[in-house]
């Protein structure tokens, strides 16, 4: 049984770990629909899916190629919801109809909550007073920028555009709008930076040649 005090909707708490404790608490012992625990998360299930597919790409090792795109894909048409004004996610049957054991992920949640507690310590509500859809229309646009980047498996391309991505989506969690903006902002700078260098560097050398033969 939950406590009282615990959140059942997305909007009685703006703190993850807290939301994610009230959501699979809820279904401890149970096998249940990836569906369902997103339809929990209602509007906040943008910024959970867009942290979680965001996170292993902000981590800076090698990964092969197909890993950026397997990730980025789902971040682009995350994105791309979001401009449109979609209220919630919407994901493939193929995924939502899955199955998962509630306990599988209540342990590994219990596991990581003092360092998601702490990083949620980072972030407070600021700016509350942009409308939540038009923020995630916002968002849409500058996030789509960053997931370009990710899709591009060239150094550099994707490993600050993906930390930005995780700030702008913790951002989105908590309301935190002022983070949420400076990250997807600094994420998208950054790409147009790289494609200016990249023009420029080309640009450059094809010079060099030309002047060289």
């Amino acid at each position: 049984m939950l406590q009282q005090h615990t959140p059942i909707h997305a909007d009685d708490n703006r703190h993850l770990s807290i939301l994610f404790d009230a959501v699979l608490s809820r279904h401890e012992g149970q096998t249940v629909r990836i569906g369902t625990l997103l339809e929990a998360l209602h509007e906040r299930g943008f910024g959970v899916l867009l942290l979680f597919f965001a996170l292993p790409l902000s981590i800076p090792i090698p990964k092969p190629p197909p890993v950026d795109t397997i990730m980025g894909i789902p971040l682009y048409y995350l994105c791309m919801q979001m401009i449109l004004g979609r209220d919630v996610p919407l994901l493939p049957k193929s995924i939502t109809e899955r199955t998962v054991s509630v306990d599988i992920l209540l342990k590994a949640f219990k596991r990581g909550r003092k360092w998601l507690e702490k990083f949620e310590r980072l972030f407070h509500p600021r700016l509350t007073h942009i409308h939540e859809k038009q923020m995630a229309r916002l968002c849409g646009c500058i996030g789509m920028i960053s997931t370009c980047s990710v899709l591009v498996p060239f150094p550099m391309s994707n490993t600050v555009p993906s930390i930005c991505m995780v700030i702008m989506s913790m951002g989105l969690v908590m309301r935190d709008n002022l983070a949420a903006l400076a990250g997807g902002i600094f994420g998208a700078f950054w790409v147009l930076m790289l494609t200016c260098l990249t023009v420029f560097g080309a640009s450059y050398v094809l010079d060099w040649m030309g002047n060289l033969f």
